[in-house]
């Protein structure tokens, strides 16, 4: 009796472990993501406005630009994202021979290469828009506004 006690303590210990990490699990999923997404999402816009000193003009053709080029650059990521994998079903199938790997990489990296072309680009094109003092602000400081909060070069630069 004492036997089949404990080992119901411990099987229901274990169950409340598991319920507790699936709800800290679900509450980090629902609500993390959501922020993030939606700081990023408007970060160019605030930086434009706040930092360079967009007009509401400005904002108006930023919002023209952005959305062109949103349009432009999902099929891109759809179609890397399905190559990937078929990429990938591609190496198993050759069972991972160097040849098969070295197809992969370049396809991928032509990829990756027209993606970076059409992201620098419509900086250009952000840039355009900027009257000449605003050029000078927005050449010495986009690049800040670009990368991760957290990277290196951000560390180093404060």
């Amino acid at each position: 009796m004492r036997t089949e006690n404990s080992s119901n303590k411990i099987f229901i210990i274990v169950i409340a472990l598991l319920l507790i990490a699936n709800i800290v699990t679900l509450t980090l999923l629902l609500t993390d993501k959501k922020t993030n997404y939606d700081d990023h999402k408007s970060s160019m816009r605030n930086y434009l406005k706040t930092e360079i000193g967009f007009s509401d003009a400005q904002i108006i053709a930023f919002d023209s630009v952005k959305s062109h080029h949103r349009a432009e650059v999902k099929p891109m990521f759809d179609e890397m994202r399905t190559r990937k994998q078929l990429n990938l079903k591609y190496i198993g199938a050759q069972n991972f021979s160097d040849s098969s790997i070295i197809k992969a990489t370049e396809y991928a990296a032509t990829q990756q290469k027209n993606l970076e072309m059409k992201m620098l680009i419509h900086l250009k094109e952000i840039r355009n828009l900027c009257t000449a003092k605003q050029r000078a602000v927005f050449d010495t400081g986009f690049y800040k506004m670009m990368t991760r909060p957290n990277s290196e070069i951000q560390r180093r630069e404060k």
